[in-house]
């Protein structure tokens, strides 16, 4: 007989456990991999194209993000008692919504969408300026939706004519 779970049911301790090596799991491996995609490295596969390192980086810095992110509120919310069995699919999901953020993020400042961001900033991207917005991106993702629909706002604002005068 299966087991109904009520989103407001406190996680069981296996859970918690099961959620926690993920979250150590995932860092590690997202972090070995923004050493491996990092200025200088070749990843284990061969060199890369920078183009392709900086998505890379993006992509691996902006789940870091957002791991830092879910280890602070699993370390609040158990802690405290208060983790419920209907968070699992945040914690399980989150990482990859900040890679993706991120990657929207990145192409948005490559685009020059962003005040500040055109050519002259985008031609001197290096890694570490890439892995910093992105890990921002991931950790902060509230906020950097935010900026994003502002950015949209400016961009598909539809343009009226002016009164006739």
């Amino acid at each position: 007989m299966s087991e109904n779970v009520v989103v407001s049911d406190p996680m069981k301790s296996l859970h918690k456990v099961a959620i926690a090596f993920w979250m150590a799991a995932l860092n590690v491996a997202l972090t070995w991999g923004l050493v491996q995609f990092g200025p200088g490295n070749n990843p284990f596969w061969g060199p890369i194209n920078i183009e392709t390192r900086f998505l890379l980086i993006t992509v691996s810095a902006g789940a870091l993000g957002s791991c830092i992110h879910l280890a602070t509120s699993f370390v609040n919310t158990a802690g405290g008692g208060k983790l419920m069995a209907g968070w699992v699919w945040w914690y399980a999901l989150r990482p990859g919504i900040g890679a993706a953020l991120a990657l929207v993020v990145y192409f948005v400042i490559r685009a020059g969408l962003i005040a500040g961001a055109g050519d002259a900033a985008t031609a001197s991207m290096n890694p570490h300026g890439v892995a910093a917005v992105a890990s921002l991106s991931g950790m902060f993702a509230k906020q950097a939706t935010e900026k994003l629909k502002e950015v949209s706002e400016q961009v598909l604002a539809t343009h009226k004519d002016p009164p006739a005068a």
